[in-house]
């Protein structure tokens, strides 16, 4: 979870405006920028989202999931961008736990001005939604060109991570899915932590009985064990095993160089 502690109310209008149809994530990110001096607020669909931005005209950035039941965030944004009406211009952050080239380059084409990967980092989504409130209100062509910068960027780096995967990991490891739960016990073992099975399937980005299939096929490939807590029999903990570790550092190294 991102959320540590209980947030500060917010009595300011708010800037940002997060969607997405897991409404934890969308509630505990608000909480994250208003505790962070970025007012915001969190919806778990596009009409509670149409409301926001028809109430409060001071929203500035929209951080929308790409992939949602009904009407997806690409959708909502195209219509968007040829009815939405303000005095200052609306920037567009996509968020996403399936990032696929084509989804970042239709992305792209609308105008985003950011693209994330989830599961999020905290620090990173704070600078860069303060970045985009630190633009100039008035630079179309400015902000056209960062985009397109930034979105090049990313495809390049995505483009090197995808092909270090493939060679290391082999074609048939090629889902999303499980290379974010593979990244989120890679981050708990340098950092000390440890994880729970509902945590892993959390950071999975994809619901819950996916997740514990794709987090059982990982444990048949010798990539990830189960571990009881002695201290408490009720908890289960994950985490990798030294074959998952010596694979993922081959693929830091190749995307490194």
């Amino acid at each position: 979870m991102l959320a540590q502690m209980a947030p500060r109310v917010a009595t300011d209008a708010p800037v940002a405006l997060i969607v997405d149809d897991e409404p934890s994530c969308s509630t505990e990110l608000a909480e994250l920028l208003t505790r962070n001096r970025i007012p915001s607020r969190g919806v778990s669909s596009v009409a509670e989202a149409r409301e926001v931005l028809a109430r409060w005209k001071t929203i500035r950035v929209l951080i929308s999931d790409i992939w949602m039941p009904g009407v997806s965030g690409l959708d909502f944004a195209a219509d968007l961008s040829a009815t939405y009406v303000s005095d200052h211009a609306l920037h567009l952050l996509f968020m996403t736990g399936e990032a696929t080239v084509d989804s970042a380059v239709t992305a792209l084409r609308m105008g985003a001005s950011d693209f994330l990967t989830k599961p999020l980092k905290p620090r990173d989504l704070i600078q860069r939604v303060e970045k985009l409130l630190a633009a100039p209100a008035n630079t179309q062509t400015a902000r056209s060109d960062e985009s397109a910068a930034a979105q090049a960027r990313w495809l390049l780096q995505e483009r090197r991570y995808r092909l270090a995967r493939g060679r290391v990991m082999g074609g048939s490891f090629n889902d999303e899915p499980g290379w974010n739960m593979l990244m989120e016990l890679m981050h708990a073992r340098l950092s000390g932590q440890q994880v729970p099975v509902s945590a892993l399937c959390a950071a999975s980005g994809v619901p819950q009985t996916s997740a514990l299939r794709r987090l059982s096929n990982l444990m048949d490939d010798g990539l990830v064990i189960k571990q009881r807590d002695p201290n408490d029999a009720r908890r289960i903990w994950v985490a990798l095993t030294d074959k998952a570790t010596r694979l993922i550092d081959t693929v830091m190294v190749a995307i490194a160089h």
